[in-house]
């Protein structure tokens, strides 16, 4: 077949989909557990918002009889609280926080009863209906709910659910205008049984062309759960079914969109030298929101060729690397249906021109390997003049050994004599551009603090190179404990985080661990740390997982799932397991994100990007025999790229983590070069906000001193009250940081000032204010 005539064939069943998804009925499982805590009013508020067609939701009896909507028998899992639902009072059900363990930012919410749904869904805009199902089995339990559904006239748009038809017998004597729907691993002869009671659906987790067609044949609409996955629901649409039941009503109600988004309106370009940057207007879809950008680049008019594809943003940074070429640029906007507008946008044109601007130095970094320092610059960079270690000199007796280009062709890794925890001065010098005309920088110096890895590293990754160990491909690791890695069927270097990293095509790429009593923890304190870039977020997944750093043991690994539509860091103790994690609606796919698990002996938690997103109560001594892996977990593999992992034997605290990822890429600090022989540090302050900005609640402020100074920084509220002192002391010429926790403050706008006095005099010669922004 022609590739033309598969490309027709192929949109016309994607057509087909769409249309079909569009007669599906969305029903947002606990509300949509993936972007919500589920079973809490947040959740069947979100479910309204999206337009599902049903929210679903499970009803358990207090030991007052309270109709309280809550999956499990006990509160443990969901809740900050103990015991089962059954044998605690509405008043004491009502006490519980049901959303922190979620996220922070849903702390507060209640266990809500069944009235409280009722009313939101009778209310709602969009008429939507409710699927309830009766999980306890107290006898009393479905009088109660057709009361209830009856009370609220919700007869025509509630479906009860149960695994024990009994229950549906009943609700059917009670008031046949109530729809009853089975839960079961459906087969023909459960769907003759909804038929002998005259019920209505059957809702399964397994489905197949002949059981739809024969419910179809009874009158029997056939429901299937939980389905997350967009090429599952896509399956089972166009297998028939009536309804899917999903963690991620989102996902759903988006593949059915069958309205193209908006058409782009481009800016005129912005050109620097070899860089175009083109930008334009938000384009609009009101059913499924917009998912991302198709840009199309030519060097001829009409360009229809796919350059790059982007996310939700309206600019775009082309580094061309060519001078003085016109560049024809078009742009398409792509709904979450995966529909794309139906005309291209107008057309614009840019002519890049030569490049003039010297090379300029934006990092240097030098975290975890107590030899290594990262200098990457603006732009592509020369090889010949990169690599030669003559252009490079590193104060206080250290030695540059060698000096590679990496991957990225921006970055060069020095390898250098063993540095000690302290500042350095890195001078640079000589090195050219990939101009046609190369610029040649004549001389730049730069603060850098080196911070060796931890003592309590167990492990540490670069993932700079591979290296041939007796004929074996090995990445090492930088600590005493040897713990190197066999790669296996080749995961390449790629650019990285910091220098360069390692890339894993999710086919059967992996990296190996043999068993060491380093791995083994045996403690109550355990830390994973590491930067990735995924190729696809975890409801996107190809297979069940996404395994980052994994083992088949699970002793303390991290991990996509997508069956949970999460990341996940699970640890296993003698006293059981815990799976904190980060939803997807928090992640990015293509960028690099930092990823850290931290089991205390109290508690599970994972951080994103120095955040902490969940954390769940665990206990006791972490399992020993883990087997580690990079990107392999049984026969799931993953697919993206990972730098600087590192695994530490103690539990880092929140400051901690945020430093890590505030320290692992440092912007540079210059200073001035009078020749490369004679280097002065001149009168310069820098005052800055190194993490996070805006921060919830926790931020490092840096700071660098060119002389002995004393240094005073403090924040000030807007009233320019002064609510907390973070540094009054003496300081030696170089960067330094301090922390600031704003766990007593109220979201909002604040301010830090610096003032800085000239080897700790009382006539200050630095002062500087800016803004700092919380968000809780």
């Amino acid at each position: 077949m022609k590739k033309t005539a598969r490309f027709i064939i192929m949109c016309m069943v994607l057509a087909n989909s769409f249309i079909g998804l569009a007669g599906v009925k969305n029903i947002a499982h606990r509300g949509g557990s993936h972007l919500a805590p589920e079973n809490t009013l947040a959740a069947f508020k979100n479910a309204v918002a999206l337009s599902a067609d049903y929210l679903e939701l499970d009803i358990i009896l207090s030991s007052d009889d309270s109709m309280m909507i809550i999956h499990d028998f006990d509160v443990d899992r969901t809740t900050n609280g103990t015991g089962f639902v059954s044998y605690l009072t509405y008043e004491q059900l009502r006490a519980l926080d049901a959303g922190s363990k979620f996220s922070p930012a849903f702390a507060g919410e209640k266990i809500p009863t069944f009235s409280e749904v009722l009313e939101i869904a009778k209310n709602s805009p969009n008429n939507i209906g409710v699927v309830a199902e009766i999980k306890t089995n107290d006898p009393t339990a479905v009088a109660k709910t057709v009361a209830m559904i009856q009370k609220y006239e919700m007869q025509s748009r509630v479906i009860v659910s149960s695994f024990d038809i009994s229950k549906l017998s009943s609700v059917k004597a009670l008031d046949s205008t109530i729809r009853v729907q089975l839960f079961a691993s459906v087969h023909e002869g459960i769907i003759d049984q909804m038929k002998g009671i005259n019920g209505e659906w059957v809702g399964s987790n397994i489905a197949s062309q002949s059981l739809v067609d024969y419910a179809h044949s009874k009158g029997i609409s056939f429901n299937i759960w939980t389905i997350n996955g967009a090429d599952q629901m896509i399956l089972y649409t166009d297998m028939g079914v009536d309804a899917i039941t999903t963690d991620d009503p989102k996902t759903l109600k988006a593949l059915s969109d069958t309205t193209a988004p908006s058409d782009v309106i481009l800016n005129e370009a912005v050109v620097y030298e070899k860089q175009v940057t083109i930008s334009w207007s938000a384009a609009s879809d009101d059913e499924s929101g917009i998912a991302g950008y198709e840009i199309y680049r030519d060097t001829a008019q009409s360009p229809a060729k796919l350059y790059a594809t982007v996310g939700d943003t309206t600019q775009f940074v082309d580094e061309t690397q060519l001078e003085n070429v016109t560049f024809y640029y078009r742009v398409k906007a792509k709904n979450l249906g995966q529909l794309l507008s139906a005309n291209y946008s107008n057309e614009i044109s840019a002519a890049t021109f030569t490049d003039i601007t010297k090379p300029v130095i934006h990092y240097v970094s030098s975290t975890g390997d107590t030899g290594t320092v990262y200098v990457e610059f603006n732009e592509r960079i020369d090889d010949v003049t990169a690599t030669s270690i003559e252009n490079y000199t590193i104060n206080n007796s250290a030695e540059i050994l060698t000096a590679v280009l990496g991957v990225d062709q921006k970055t060069v890794l020095l390898t250098t004599t063993k540095l000690k925890d302290t500042t350095y001065i890195l001078t640079v010098q000589n090195i050219q551009d990939k101009a046609g005309i190369p610029n040649t920088m004549t001389g730049s110096a730069h603060f850098f603090i080196h911070r060796r890895y931890s003592p309590y590293s167990v492990a540490h990754y670069s993932l700079d190179t591979i290296v041939i160990l007796s004929a074996v491909p090995t990445i090492l690791d930088a600590t005493v404990n040897a713990n190197n890695g066999t790669v296996k069927n080749g995961p390449v270097v790629s650019d990285g985080y910091v220098g360069n990293g390692l890339k894993f095509d999710g086919v059967d790429d992996y990296v190996e661990f043999a068993t060491s009593p380093s791995f083994d923890i045996n403690s109550i304190s355990v830390t994973v740390s590491l930067w990735a870039a995924l190729d696809y977020l975890p409801n996107e997944l190809p297979g069940a997982f996404g395994p980052l750093f994994d083992s088949e043991t699970d002793n303390y690994v991290l991990y996509e799932d997508r069956g949970n539509n999460q990341l996940r860091f699970k640890v296993t103790t003698n006293g059981g397991a815990a799976r904190p994690a980060i939803p997807t609606v928090e992640l990015k796919r293509g960028e690099w994100m930092h990823i850290v698990g931290v089991y205390d002996g109290t508690n599970a938690m994972i951080y994103l990007n120095g955040v902490l997103k969940n954390s769940l109560p665990l206990s006791g001594t972490v399992n020993p025999g883990q087997a580690a892996t990079l990107g392999k977990s049984g026969t799931s593999y993953f697919s993206g790229k990972l730098d600087n992992v590192t695994v530490l034997n103690v539990a880092l605290t929140g400051e901690e983590v945020a430093e890590l990822y505030n320290s692992t890429k440092s912007v540079s600090v210059p200073l001035a070069v009078q020749s490369t022989k004679d280097l002065t540090i001149p009168s310069v302050y820098e005052l800055s906000q190194n993490y996070p900005n805006p921060f919830n609640p926790a931020t490092t402020i840096s700071f660098s001193v060119s002389q002995n100074s004393r240094v005073f920084i403090a924040v000030y509220d807007l009233l320019g009250r002064q609510i907390a002192t973070l540094t009054d002391a003496l300081y030696s010429p170089g960067v330094h940081t301090v922390s600031f926790n704003a766990n007593a403050l109220s979201s909002g706008m604040y301010f830090y000032r610096m003032k800085a006095y000239a080897n700790g005099g009382n006539s200050s010669i630095f002062e500087s204010t800016k803004k700092l922004l919380l968000m809780k």
